[in-house]
């Protein structure tokens, strides 16, 4: 009896040693694995080099590109179709964004370079924008166009005043408002000045100078 006690007592001890071991063991494998992972962690390269990468969702389409060349370097982001639709640009001339619709026609565009901002906005398939706001060492100015591209509606201030002006689909001015002393004048169809505030009191001579009382508004 004594015997088979001492046995079994031993098979006990040696099931608890064999249970602390694995937890040992282990505790050992935890261990080494962080060991083994930090040290990659921190070998990791923390600066990538490239002149180009290449964005792709998860069924392989191209979805953006990081460019970089010796002319300019930005973002691209493309549509659902792959055509343009947001890009972002820097370059030694200026620096720009410009926004697209999901056709890939331009929208939208902000440009600037050290003497001139300029915000656009475009219809579908134009080349001219249909609204435009410039500021430049002149002033700053305001540009309306038709959908023939025609310029209509321009506004803006600068060195020599204020001025409003509207123009036939032609881009012929017919009228114009201004902060300075012409005030208000409508023109013909040839450009001349037609009439004016006092027009009837303005000899020959002043009527043909009056124009030069026009402020010159920024392009």
């Amino acid at each position: 009896m004594n015997s088979s006690g001492d046995f079994h007592e031993r098979i006990l001890r040696l099931e608890r040693s064999n249970r602390l071991l694995k937890m040992i063991l282990s505790v050992c494998f935890c261990i080494a694995a962080v060991v083994v992972l930090g040290g990659a962690a921190s070998t990791a390269p923390k600066i990538i080099e490239a002149q180009k990468i290449i964005m792709k969702d998860t069924a392989g389409n191209e979805r953006g590109e990081l460019f970089v060349t010796d002319k300019a370097w930005g973002l691209v982001l493309f549509n659902k179709n792959q055509t343009k639709a947001a890009s972002i640009f820097v370059a030694p001339e200026a620096n720009g964004i410009f926004l697209d619709d999901s056709n890939g026609n331009i929208r939208q565009s902000f440009t600037s370079d050290l003497s001139r901002s300029d915000w656009n906005i475009f219809r579908p398939g134009s080349d001219t924008p249909q609204f435009g706001i410039t500021d430049n060492e002149q002033g700053t100015g305001l540009t309306f166009r038709d959908r023939a591209n025609g310029e209509r509606i321009s506004m803006g201030v600068s060195a020599k005043g204020s001025g409003l002006t509207l123009s036939d689909e032609n881009g012929q001015i017919k009228a114009a408002v201004t902060g300075t002393e012409l005030g208000f004048a409508s023109f013909s169809g040839n450009g001349e000045l037609q009439w004016a505030p006092g027009w009837d009191k303005f000899s020959p001579e002043e009527k043909a100078t009056m124009k030069k009382f026009m402020p010159k508004l920024p392009n």
